[in-house]
Order: C-alpha cells, then sequence, then structure tokens
C-alpha cells in the first residue's frame, strides 16, 4: 500500500489519511514493527524525567503505534500515559499487550483531533469524548517520536497548534525526526510537488532542518536540540542507520 499527499482513503472501512492507512496497514500485516524494546526518544525522555518518577505526571504519547514507549515510560515512570494513534490496527495491538499495573489508555486518535475535539472522520471515538481524555490543566508531557516526518504540511501545523495548546504550561515537549542527514531514507522515492526535503518512497516522508524546527516551536522554549545517528533493530531482524534531530522544550506561559 503506497501513501500521497493529501485526501482520504478507507481502509477496512475507517476514513483515514493516506499516511494512517499506510501505517494501518504495516501494522495489520507485520505487527511489532519495531520489536518490544522502547525507542531512542523514549530512553532519553525517561533519563530527562527522572526527577518526576513516582510523582504521577500526565503522558501524551502522540503516534503511540502498538505501545511499546507508552508501556516503557508508564513503568519508569510510574506516571499516567494516553497514547493516541490514527491506526486502529495499533491501538488494537496495544490494548492487548497493557499490563494491568500500568496506568496506560490507548485511543483512536490525532493529536489535531484531540485538541479539536473531534476524531479524524468527524465522530467520537473509543467510546469517549476527546475533550474528556485531556487533564484539565493539559498534560505535564506531551511526546512524539518519529511521528512529525510523517505528517503532510498541513498536518504538521495541525500538530505544533494541537501541541501547543495541550502541554500545561511549564510542561515539556519532547519529539524526534528525520534529518537530512539520515542515510537510510533521505531522498529516496518521488519529491513532493513544492514541498523542501519531502518524498513519498512507501510512504510520506519530510526531513526537517535545525532552523526549521527552531522556528516552527517558538511557541516552546528550547531545551535542547541535537542531531543523533543511532542504529534501529527491527524485528525481522534488518538493522537501519538513521539520523534525527532529538527536540526537548517547555511550554511557555
Amino acid at each position: 500500500m503506497s501513501a500521497t499527499n493529501g485526501g482520504r482513503s478507507s481502509a477496512n472501512g475507517v476514513g483515514l489519511t493516506p499516511e494512517a492507512a499506510y501505517w494501518d496497514g504495516r501494522y495489520r500485516s507485520d505487527g511489532k514493527l519495531w520489536g518490544d524494546g522502547p525507542s531512542e526518544l523514549a530512553r532519553l525522555a525517561v533519563a530527562r524525567l527522572s526527577f518526576a518518577a513516582g510523582r504521577g505526571i500526565d503522558v501524551l504519547d502522540v503516534g503511540c503505534g502498538y505501545g511499546r514507549d507508552s508501556f516503557f515510560m508508564a513503568a519508569e515512570l510510574e506516571c499516567r500515559v494516553l497514547g493516541i494513534d490514527p491506526s486502529p490496527a495499533a491501538v488494537a495491538a496495544a490494548r492487548r499487550g497493557r499490563r494491568g499495573d500500568l496506568d496506560v489508555e490507548f485511543e483512536t486518535l490525532d493529536p489535531g483531533a484531540l485538541a479539536a475535539g473531534a476524531s479524524p472522520d468527524g465522530g467520537q471515538v473509543g467510546g469517549a469524548s476527546p475533550d474528556a481524555l485531556v487533564p484539565d490543566a493539559g498534560f505535564d508531557v506531551v511526546y512524539a517520536s518519529n511521528v512529525y516526518h510523517l505528517l503532510p504540511s498541513a498536518s504538521r501545523e495541525s500538530f505544533r497548534v494541537a501541541a501547543a495548546g495541550l502541554t500545561r504550561p511549564g510542561g515539556l515537549l519532547f519529539l524526534s525526526t528525520l534529518s537530512p542527514r539520515d542515510p537510510q531514507h533521505y531522498a529516496k522515492g518521488e519529491p513532493v510537488p513544492g514541498e523542501e526535503r519531502s518524498w513519498i518512497e512507501h510512504c510520506y516522508l519530510h526531513f526537517c532542518t535545525e532552523k526549521e524546527l527552531r522556528d516552527e516551536f517558538a511557541a516552546f522554549e528550547l531545551l535542547d536540540l541535537e542531531e543523533r545517528s543511532y542504529e534501529e533493530l527491527h524485528a525481522d531482524g534488518r538493522l537501519h542507520h538513521h539520523a534525527s534531530w532529538f527536540l526537548e522544550a517547555r511550554r511557555s506561559g
């Protein structure tokens, strides 16, 4: 299944963007794509948030997939985690893997829809009102691992608006996204017309520069922005080499 930029498609009767439909298909066919261990960003976030362990902070995991980072943060930090993902297959897998001793919930939702109080197809999802999922003061942490580069331009803007609105004043944002120096995916596939550093291979990918991230997340006080190279072992045994930006920022206000 390939993705295109813009529009919606139908996957198993659910209205999804092409990007979400692609990943829903991958989760249905390939299961736990990246194994059970936490991502690089999750390890970083847990290390930076060690001071808050046991304090019952609220974390929003955007693009949670099948829940590997949600479970890791909930266990290590003894925090409450809400994982959201537009893929019904991913959310179903996350719910199946949930342990009773962890304070973790999962909903089929994207961040723009959560902020707007509506699901991607205009209705409620998961049996809960999206507004009811947000703590009164907002989330202490908004977390997004390897999600931002999957979002077309308009969706990236919606994400930024939602992230700023959902993070409580003084709360933290953790985000990782592919760099133009990524050796695995950069400049692979067909370029997206009118968009710099964006291609469609199997799915849409955008590669951010440092300046771009600094400008786009100006609503936050930037605490750290670092480009890292790392290896990612997929569940099928393939080793991928990546270069990504790791961003940590505090919500002003």
